[in-house]
């Protein structure tokens, strides 16, 4: 079974997502903050994270750069509200981090799925995180 984490402060967003990847049989770890989703990553290696970029305390962008030390394969998709998003340079370039931003509110979530479920077979082939 797949496991995802997934980091959203809102917590009906967390709760859409968490059920839509349940009934699509993956195990959710949910966390509404970033401090929160790096202490699940303390005793949890999900497969691919759904995160956030603008959260209370540390943001989307930080949880990605420290969580990549504790699980360097770890694939990310970003799902944000703030239209303006673009990846900043320091997450960009890794290869768990896809290109592709989905905006809240997400619509299509089989797509968020899929666009996940590649990003974590780029990390797994060891992959430049490139191109889509």
């Amino acid at each position: 079974m797949k496991t995802i984490l997934i980091l959203d402060d809102d917590s009906a967003v967390r709760e859409s997502l968490s059920d839509f990847f349940e009934d699509r049989e993956w195990h959710v770890l949910p966390a509404g903050s970033a401090e929160e989703a790096l202490e699940v990553l303390d005793h949890e290696t999900p497969d691919g994270a759904v995160v956030d970029i603008r959260l209370p305390g540390m943001d989307g962008n930080s949880f990605i750069l420290e969580a990549v030390k504790k699980r360097p394969n770890l694939a990310y998709v970003i799902a944000t509200g703030s239209p303006e998003y673009s990846l900043p340079e320091t997450v960009a370039g890794m290869c768990g981090v896809s290109e592709q931003v989905f905006a809240k509110p997400i619509t299509d979530l089989a797509s968020l799925e899929q666009v996940l479920l590649r990003q974590m077979e780029k990390c797994s082939t060891g992959g430049d995180g490139h191109g889509q």
